[in-house]
C-alpha cells in the first residue's frame, strides 16, 4: 500500500519485481483516488505491459484504516498466501514468493502465518497469512486501527494458535521514512488494543475450533492467552511511555482528517458496548 511517496514508491517496486519468481504471483500496488502523484510514477513504470506482467495497480478512495487498504486484495489479487507490504522497503530476496508458499505447505489445513525474519521481539518484517486464516479473521488486517497495531494483532493470534512457520526472507528497511501517517492519540489506541483483548481471545479460539490437530491440543492451545498476554501488554505499556514523543518526532502535524476520526469514533463505540457486556457478565 502507498499514499504521497511516488519516489519510494517506485524504488520499492523496481526493487521487488525481479526478486518475483513464480508467474502466479501478484504485485498488487493499492492507491487512493485523491493521490494522482503516485498513479503517474506507477505509469511510467508500464503497470500491467509484457514488461511487468506480475504487477497490477488497484485506484479507490481512501479508507478509514491500513487494514481496509490491505483488503482491496481479497477482491482484485486473491491468494492462498497474502504477503502484506509497504512502499518504502523492497523484498530483496530472490524467490521470496516460492519460499514463503513452501513454508505456507506445512499446515495440512491451510491455516497459518509465515513469518520473515524478525523486527522486534514480537513481530516479524513482513507477515504473509494464508488465504484459510484470512478467511476464518474476516480480513488480512484488522480494520479499527488507522495505522499501527495490526501486526501486533495477528502476531497475537498467530502465536495463541500455534501456526507460525519462517521464511528466510528478507527486505531492505534502509529508506523507511520517519513520518507515520495519520498518527495522532497514539496513547489511546494503545489502550484500546489492549481493551480488545477479549476479542482477539475469542477469535483465536474459534480458529483453534477448526485447525486439524488432535484435541489435547486444542484445549493447550485454548489456555495459552496468558503465556503472551504480558509479552503484549509490555509492547503498548512502552508505547504509551513514549506515546508524547513519538508523536511528536514522528506524526503528521496539523487536525486529524475525517477518516481518522471516524476510526476513532468506531472504536470509542467499540468500547461502550465491550463496557456493557462486562459489566452485564459481572
Amino acid at each position: 500500500i502507498s499514499r504521497g511517496r511516488p519516489e519510494l514508491l517506485v524504488y520499492t517496486v523496481k526493487n521487488t519485481l525481479p526478486n518475483i519468481t513464480r508467474p502466479d504471483t501478484t504485485l498488487m500496488v493499492s492507491l487512493d483516488d485523491d493521490d494522482p502523484i503516485s498513479l503517474e510514477a506507477m505509469k511510467s513504470l508500464g503497470v500491467g505491459d509484457a514488461k511487468h506482467p506480475a504487477l497490477g495497480v488497484h485506484v479507490g478512495p481512501r479508507e478509514d484504516s491500513r487494514g481496509e487498504k490491505y483488503d482491496r486484495a481479497l477482491k482484485m489479487a486473491p491468494a492462498d498466501v497474502y504477503l502484506p507490504a509497504v512502499d518504502h522497503s523492497p523484498i530483496i530476496t530472490p524467490g521470496f514468493d516460492d519460499k514463503i508458499l513452501e513454508a505456507a505447505k506445512i499446515w495440512p489445513d491451510g491455516i497459518g502465518v509465515v513469518y520473515t525474519r524478525m523486527c522486534d521481539e514480537l513481530v516479524p518484517l513482513l507477515q504473509a497469512p494464508t488465504a484459510k486464516y484470512v478467511e476464518l479473521m474476516g480480513y488480512i488486517y484488522s480494520h479499527d486501527y488507522p495505522y499501527w497495531f495490526i501486526d501486533h494483532e495477528m502476531a497475537d493470534i498467530a502465536w495463541m494458535i500455534g501456526r507460525i512457520n519462517f521464511a528466510d526472507v528478507w527486505l531492505d528497511p534502509g529508506k523507511r521514512p520517519q513520518q507515520t501517517m495519520r498518527m495522532w492519540d497514539l496513547g489511546f489506541w494503545a489502550s484500546y488494543y489492549d481493551m480488545m483483548e477479549p476479542y482477539r481471545r475469542q477469535k483465536a479460539r474459534e480458529i483453534i475450533a477448526v485447525l486439524d490437530i488432535p484435541e489435547w491440543q486444542k484445549r493447550q492451545f485454548s489456555n495459552w492467552w496468558e503465556l503472551m498476554k504480558r509479552r503484549s501488554e509490555g509492547r503498548n505499556n512502552r508505547v504509551r511511555a513514549t506515546a508524547v514523543q513519538c508523536e511528536q518526532s514522528r506524526g503528521e502535524g496539523g487536525p486529524p482528517d475525517e477518516g481518522y476520526l471516524r476510526a476513532k469514533k468506531r472504536a470509542e463505540q467499540k468500547l461502550s458496548e465491550l463496557y456493557t457486556a462486562l459489566r452485564a457478565a459481572a
